[in-house]
């Protein structure tokens, strides 16, 4: 469908109706100004314009004519009602003008009031400026001197104590309470403190509050001090753990080695009467309210009665130690330490290693006087025996407790050097016994038995040696004295009587002389296997004696086999090379030989064993035959071979006959 074309053609009229729609006088130039206008726009115009199209509809459908006139009417009454609404935009915009001319002059009043308030202001600046400034001053002076004040203030508080807490310091009260401990601290903290004050433009200060808080210190120390010797003299180790203010003091006296070691030597001769009232009260009894009994009781017995006495000095010195520690050491945390703490761990850990160096030897030094009593009594007990084996005994306790008390005193105690006399004392009598019974039998030495059987004295001395090493053996000494130990009682109990067994085979023929060392040698190992310690180096040395001895007698039996043979008839005769000299040999003499020879075969073995008989170990004496036929056997074979080297003309084998094969049947 086709849109319609509408054109709408303007003449004068149209141009009059628009004047007196819009209420305007119509010009004459106005029809030749807007008419070409009018008509270019609208030539201009297409049809195709959505919005024209859409105007020209409606307009279709509002207009029923499409003439002129209806055109003309249509055009003036909407030029009318343009007209209208313009009209009242009018009016609405003079209202709009009203306003904002009233608006206009409520901010010309307000500008001038505000420039009146600034007028007015800007004279009061000026007014009061001087004051502000006078203001500004005093509020930096007010600063300053608050400032001041509580600079003032925390000097106060760091280098100077109130009339209360010294006093506290400086009287003389009957105790010392946490209050003064506390004060005492504060005191060494600010005498510290000057240190600072020293070093900056506050000199006088510090040196006038240093000689204040010196003097306060001395005062603090002998009062201490003085209050230490009096607790130390009656100061109870039964509760240990309720001396703490004791501590405190001791604590604080660290900084005055004097005052402390006069504190210790006090509490020193404390101990010393309480220990010497109960080391007496455990050798008598006392006044019989001991539930134990007395150790004198035991002075029956020696081994125990010395013993008891050392467990006292055992218990009483762990007591004593255990007591001191509870005291001098502290550790870090501890209640009774208080503010102490608060010196810093490096100041509180050496402190407690001074105290604690104390501790040990005060301990020796409680026991110096019951050491007196101990020494005395031992030393009776041991001049007034002459038994080895209790004197051994005796000896063996003393070296225990020896390593026992120094692993709590150390080794240069005097309980320790105690000790060691002791055992000097018990060493040498021990040696004076053991060397007075070796004299009384090398001043009547018997003669050796038939029997060639170990003597009676060295039967005694096994016996003693056997017990000495049981004493050995049960003792708790360190293992490094044992070999000593053991040399000793080996050297003392059984070695001179091994060399007076010698003395006596001297005496003898050559032949039993070494049959009877053997015996005794063989006793001897038998009794040191016995022992559990090392005793190999020792049967060593007896071993090699004993080879010694056998090897003599395998060449005295060796010896024996050739003359009671006859070999040593042509043996004789020879030399390294040659077993007798060919020349020298007849028929008379090889018949001799054989003869002789013959008759020694049957008894052979039956006289070999008849002069060993009396050798106490089978198994030797078996060995030592078997050691001499075999070297026996092979001097014949020497001489069977040389017989083969012999000239026809002494008929060797029909004057001696017998064989190597032979003589090995023979004698087994």
């Amino acid at each position: 469908m086709t849109t319609p074309e509408i054109l709408l053609h303007l003449d004068d009229r149209d141009d009059r109706y628009l004047a007196e729609a819009g209420g305007l006088p119509e010009t004459p130039g106005l029809k030749s100004n807007h008419l070409p206008l009018k008509a270019a726009h609208i030539l201009s115009t297409s049809a195709t314009d959505p919005d024209i199209r859409e105007v020209l509809t409606a307009f279709n459908s509002i207009v029923e004519n499409n003439n002129a006139d209806t055109r003309r009417r249509l055009r003036a009454q909407t030029l009318h009602e343009l007209a209208s609404s313009n009209t009242q935009v009018i009016q609405d915009f003079g209202l709009i003008a009203e306003q904002v001319r009233f608006i206009g002059d409520a901010l010309q009043g307000i500008h001038e009031t505000f420039n009146d308030v600034t007028t007015r202001v800007e004279n009061g600046a000026v007014e009061i400026g001087s004051v502000v400034q006078e203001g500004e001053v005093m509020l930096s002076d007010r600063e300053r001197v608050h400032r001041k004040e509580a600079l003032l203030q925390a000097f106060l508080q760091k280098f100077t104590l109130p009339v209360a807490d010294l006093a506290n310091i400086t009287s003389s009260p009957q105790s010392l309470d946490d209050d003064f401990f506390d004060t005492l601290i504060r005191v060494k903290g600010i005498h510290s403190d000057c240190q600072v004050l020293l070093g900056s433009e506050s000199t006088r200060a510090g040196v006038e509050i240093m000689d204040q808080m010196t003097r306060n210190l001395n005062s603090a120390y002998q009062r201490v001090y003085l209050w230490l010797q009096r607790e130390l003299k009656f100061l109870s180790f039964e509760t240990p753990t309720g001396n703490h203010r004791v501590r405190k003091a001791l604590d604080v006296l660290t900084s005055r080695p004097a005052l402390l070691q006069s504190c210790i030597d006090t509490l020193a001769e404390s101990r010393q009467r309480t220990l010497t009232e109960s080391f007496n009260v455990a050798l008598t009894g006392g006044n019989g309210r001991s539930i134990d009994k007395p150790i004198d009781l035991m002075a029956h017995d020696p081994i125990r009665y010395i013993g008891d006495m050392l467990a006292w000095l055992h218990s009483a010195l762990v007591s004593e130690v255990e007591a001191l520690q509870a005291i001098f050491e502290l550790a870090p945390g501890d209640e009774s330490r208080g503010g102490l703490a608060e010196e810093g761990l490096e100041s509180l850990l050496e402190t407690e290693t001074r105290l604690k160096d104390h501790v040990r030897p005060l301990a020796d030094k409680s026991l110096e006087a019951v050491l007196s009593t101990f020494r005395y009594r031992t030393e009776q007990v041991i001049s007034s025996h002459e038994e080895p084996t209790l004197l051994y005994g005796i000896l063996n306790i003393l070296m225990f407790y020896r390593e026992t008390f120094k692993k709590l005193l150390g080794p240069d105690a005097a309980l320790v050097a105690a000790i060691d006399g002791l055992i000097s004392t018990a060493t040498r009598q021990l040696q004076s016994c053991l060397r007075d019974l070796v004299r009384s039998v090398q001043h009547d030495l018997p003669s050796a038995t038939q029997d060639l059987s170990p003597p009676i004295f060295l039967i005694d001395a096994l016996a003693r040696f056997k017990d000495l090493i049981k004493s050995f053996e049960a003792s708790l000494i360190s293992d490094d004295y044992k070999p000593q130990a053991f040399d000793m009682i080996y050297s003392e109990a059984l070695h001179p009587y091994i060399q007076g067994c010698q003395t006596l085979s001297k005496d003898l023929p050559t032949l039993e002389s070494h049959i009877f060392m053997v015996n005794c040698l063989e006793v001897s190992k038998n009794t040191m296997r016995l022992s559990t310690y090392g005793t190999e180096n020792y049967i060593h040395h007896l071993d090699r004696d004993v080879d010694q001895h056998v090897a003599a007698i395998v060449d005295q039996l060796h010896d024996y086999l050739l003359t009671a043979s006859g070999l040593a008839i042509l043996l004789d005769t020879g030399n390294d090379e040659e077993p007798f000299d060919s020349g020298a040999v007849t028929e008379a003499i090889l018949l001799e030989c054989s003869q002789q020879l013959d008759e020694f075969l049957p008894s052979a073995m039956i006289d070999a064993e008849s002069r060993l008989i009396y050798l106490s170990r089978p198994s030797l004496k078996k060995s030592i035959i078997r050691a001499s036929l075999d070297r026996f056997v092979s001097d014949f074979a020497r001489v069977e071979a040389a017989l083969e080297d012999l000239p026809p003309t002494v008929f060797a084998r029909e004057s001696f006959p017998r064989t190597t094969q032979e003589m090995e049947i023979l004698l087994g």
